[in-house]
């Protein structure tokens, strides 16, 4: 009746789902990295500038760089949370199932 939960335990414990997923959010995170020093660059450019303003620019430049990092790099964790509660999930269900 419920075959699924009839299923004999496997090494689906052992195994990651969603490899190529794994490969973008390794990619993200590397571009959030250049973003970042990216940024911290672009700051001290804008510090350089013989402008008036350029204390002001070179603030504006550090805190939007800083938000736009910290909110990508919460979006990564986040999907990972979610590749996290699948694979417990998964687990949970395999071990529940080698006990019926």
């Amino acid at each position: 009746m419920f075959t699924s939960l009839n299923r004999p335990q496997s090494s689906v414990e052992s195994e990651e789902k969603y490899p190529a997923l794994r490969i973008v959010l390794f990619i993200w995170k590397l571009l959030v990295v250049l973003f970042a020093i990216a940024t911290v660059v672009m700051t001290y450019l804008v510090w350089q500038q013989p402008d008036r303003n350029h204390v002001a620019f070179g603030l504006m430049t550090l805190l939007i760089g800083t938000i736009v990092c910290l909110f990508q790099w919460a979006n990564i964790e986040l999907v990972e949370v979610f590749l996290d509660i699948e694979e417990n999930t998964r687990r949970t269900a395999d071990r529940g199932s080698g006990a019926v």
